[in-house]
C-alpha cells in the first residue's frame, strides 16, 4: 500500500503506535451505579434491593434474572453471587422532596444529561443529602434503611434511627464501594453466608434431637387434604346432582304440558320415515 506513486500513506499506516488507554469519563460512571440498576441498566425505581457487595438493583430486575438467568446477557458477570431473593436486602429508601420526575424526563431526552448534576430520587434521612454519588452512603443488613456514612457515624446510638432495630458494624454495608474494598467485602459475605448455613444446620439438629416440628413440615400438614373437607365436598356434590335432577324433571313435565306446534314440528323430519333416492335426487325442496 502507497510508494507506488499513486498515493502517499500516513504515519499511521506506516508505524504502529501503542494503543491509548480509554479514558472513561467519570461522571457517567457516578451516575450510571447510583442512579441506574446494575443489572438492566434502566433507572432505579422502588422497590430497591442490594447485595452483600453494595449493588443496587431493581427487585423486578432479580426476579427476571432469578427465573431466566439467561435474559440479561452479562448477568453472570454482574450478580452471579445472588442464588435467591434472601442474598438481597430490600432497602428502605427516604424519597428526595426536590426531585421533579416531568424534569427529569425531559433532560433525558437532552444529549449529555449525565454529565450534568442530576438529581437522585433519594435523600439521607437524616444530613438530607442526595444518594448521588457524591456522597458514601451505608445500609443496614438487619433493617434495610440507608443513610449517609458520615451522619450515621456521628450517631453514637446502635439502634437505628428510622425503625428502631438494633445492629453492629458488621451490619453496615457499603453502597457502590471501590474496588479495593470490594474484595474485603466480598469475603465477609461469603462467611457470613458459611456462618448462617451452619446455624442452621445446628438448629435442624437440635430440633430434631428435642422433638420439635419444624415449621416446614407443619407448613406440608396444613396444606395436606383434610378427610371432613373430602366429605363435605361429597355431600355438596350429591346436594347439586339431586338439584339436577330435579330441574331436568320439571323441565320434561313442562315439555309434556306444552307440546310443539305443527309449524315447529314441519321444520324437523320424521326419524321413522324411509329415505327415497340417493344423493343426486334430493334436492333441496324434495329432501324431506
Amino acid at each position: 500500500m502507497g510508494n507506488d506513486g499513486g498515493s502517499i500513506p500516513r504515519r499511521i499506516e506506516l508505524v504502529k503506535e501503542k494503543p491509548k488507554d480509554v479514558k472513561l469519563n467519570p461522571e457517567l460512571e457516578r451516575a450510571a451505579a447510583w442512579l441506574h440498576c446494575a443489572l438492566s441498566k434502566l433507572p432505579l425505581e422502588l422497590p430497591v434491593v442490594s447485595c452483600g457487595l453494595g449493588k443496587l438493583y431493581n427487585q423486578d430486575a432479580i426476579i427476571e434474572y432469578l427465573l431466566d438467568p439467561k435474559v440479561y446477557g452479562d448477568g453472570d458477570k454482574i450478580c452471579s453471587h445472588i442464588k435467591t431473593l434472601k442474598d438481597t436486602v430490600k432497602l428502605n429508601l427516604t424519597p428526595n422532596p426536590a426531585y421533579n420526575e416531568k424534569e427529569s424526563n425531559a433532560d433525558s431526552t437532552t444529549m449529555g444529561n449525565l454529565e450534568r448534576n442530576a438529581k437522585s430520587k433519594f435523600i439521607c434521612p437524616i444530613s438530607m443529602k442526595e444518594m448521588n454519588g457524591k456522597h458514601r452512603f451505608v445500609y443496614l443488613d438487619t433493617c434495610g434503611c440507608v443513610f449517609a456514612e458520615q451522619a450515621l457515624k456521628e450517631i453514637p446510638s446502635k439502634e437505628c434511627v428510622t425503625c428502631g432495630k438494633p445492629f453492629d458494624n458488621s451490619n453496615i454495608i457499603v453502597i457502590n464501594p471501590t474496588k479495593e474494598e470490594l474484595d474485603g467485602m466480598r469475603k465477609v459475605m461469603e462467611e457470613k453466608r458459611a456462618k448462617a448455613k451452619a446455624d442452621r444446620k445446628s438448629k435442624k439438629a437440635e430440633d430434631k434431637k428435642n422433638g420439635v416440628v419444624s415449621s416446614e413440615k407443619k407448613r406440608k400438614r396444613s396444606n395436606s387434604p383434610d378427610k371432613s373437607v373430602k366429605k363435605t365436598s361429597s355431600i355438596q356434590s350429591s346436594a347439586a346432582a339431586a338439584v339436577m335432577d330435579k330441574v331436568a324433571q320439571e323441565l320434561a313435565e313442562k315439555n309434556k304440558k306444552n307440546p310443539l306446534s305443527s309449524v315447529v314440528k314441519s321444520i324437523y323430519g320424521d326419524k321413522n320415515k324411509k329415505e327415497t333416492g340417493n344423493y343426486l335426487t334430493k334436492g333441496t325442496f324434495n329432501r324431506y
